[in-house]
């Protein structure tokens, strides 16, 4: 279950996400060229993932956190506030200097959004983070293939299952309550899910 957890990271599903639609939907970003995909989702990765990881290793290394899955509900402001800034600044980026295109910056700004939205929540309740992320990948893909007719096959299948064993990992693992996963889901997937549905 522990394998679950880290495959399925929240900081990984930007990119697991860029590379479906990047790979499924090409036509939804005309400017990203079959050929340089790749990069494209090597920078995604970069700079949502690889980047908030490093500073919460650094604030491992200067004692800010005790961990890194952050069971701690007091030790995850710091750690939401960096990943939040990486969010906007990846949002930033790719819509002034890459013009990804209304879907790609729709999904990323919601999910910066989402971000500052769990770390208020966060000051009072212990939210699954892991569950939100993921089922709200699920609420993207959903709104997608529903309202736009978008055409991923089996990866969208393939997402639910992910979602499932994930959250499913997160009480496994005692780390968090049912209704602290129930929550996470619920309020991801809604989230997104309507995010799509209104702006686009």
């Amino acid at each position: 279950m522990k394998i679950i957890s880290v495959v399925f990271h929240p900081l990984l599903m930007a990119t697991y996400l860029s590379a479906i639609l990047f790979t499924k939907t090409p036509e939804l970003f005309p400017r990203v060229m079959p050929q340089i995909v790749p990069e494209f989702v090597l920078v995604v990765f970069i700079t949502t993932c690889l980047m908030p990881a490093l500073s919460l290793l650094l604030l491992r290394t200067f004692s800010f956190i005790t961990n890194l899955e952050l069971t701690q509900r007091s030790e995850r402001i710091r750690p939401f506030i960096f990943i939040a800034f990486y969010y906007g600044a990846s949002s930033y980026l790719f819509s002034d200097k890459l013009e990804m295109g209304p879907v790609f910056m729709t999904v990323m700004i919601s999910v910066s959004i989402l971000i500052l939205i769990l770390l208020i929540i966060t000051t009072w309740f212990k939210v699954s983070i892991h569950s939100a992320a993921i089922w709200s990948g699920v609420g993207f893909l959903t709104a997608l293939v529903l309202h736009l007719g978008v055409i991923i096959g089996w990866y969208y299948f393939g997402f639910i299952l992910a979602a499932g064993l994930t959250s499913s990992s997160r009480l496994y693992l005692g780390y968090h309550k049912p209704k602290e996963v129930w929550s996470g889901a619920i309020l991801g997937f809604i989230y997104s899910y309507l995010t799509i549905v209104l702006f686009l």
